[in-house]
């Protein structure tokens, strides 16, 4: 019976060591594929504050030099209320922009760019109702990429007083993406509406 005893002990022993060293291997082996395997690195992604300060100061501009033109222009009214607030808000941001970048000792573009030139050019072409459409999708899209602009560089600038006027814009931003969309809305119903109407005027006259 002793001998039996000594022999099963001998054996949880002997599984318990082999155990063991299945454990430490194992250890090991993880250890060694974590030296093995790359560290995964967390890009941050950072703004120039040069390339905001271009991109928003010609926006902005153009947003002014725009609005100015359908002020004079536009023959909806809601259309010439919308453009006002363009040349008045945009004017306020601008100037609030070149204040931040003169003390950071970034220059500031004195023009609007030749894409924006081009796209006044061919506004000034339009009257009427063909006219504040062709304003108020220029809107619409340039409005959509200013508020990506605006939302990246609250993110991305380093330069605290950049990053704050960047995310203290971007409500107004919005506003104004929201009322050019919900006016590019109206128009286009409008316009649509008119046709119809003018369609069902032709089938009557033909008619007769």
């Amino acid at each position: 019976m002793k001998k039996i005893k000594i022999l099963a002990g001998c054996l949880s022993v002997l599984l318990y060591a082999t155990a063991c060293n299945s454990g430490n291997e194992k250890q090991t082996a993880e250890v060694k594929q974590a030296a093995i395997e790359p560290k995964k690195v967390v890009e941050v992604t950072v703004m120039d504050p040069k390339e905001f300060v271009q991109k928003a100061a010609t926006g902005g501009m153009a947003e002014v030099e725009m609005g100015k033109l359908a002020v004079k222009n536009a023959k909806d009214k809601e259309v010439k209320s919308f453009a006002q607030m363009m040349v008045d808000e945009h004017t306020k941001a601008n100037t609030e922009l070149k204040k931040i970048a003169t003390k950071q000792n970034i220059t500031v573009p004195t023009s609007v760019g030749e894409e924006k030139t081009m796209m006044m050019n061919e506004l000034k072409k339009k009257t009427g109702t063909e006219f504040d459409k062709a304003y108020i999708k220029d809107m619409v899209d340039s409005h959509k990429k200013m508020l990506d602009l605006f939302q990246k560089a609250s993110t991305e600038l380093k330069d605290t007083e950049l990053k704050n006027y960047a995310a203290t814009n971007i409500k107004t931003i919005q506003m104004h993406y929201d009322k050019a969309t919900a006016l590019e809305s109206k128009l286009n119903a409008t316009s649509s509406t008119k046709m119809n109407n003018s369609n069902m005027e032709n089938s009557k006259m033909n008619s007769h």
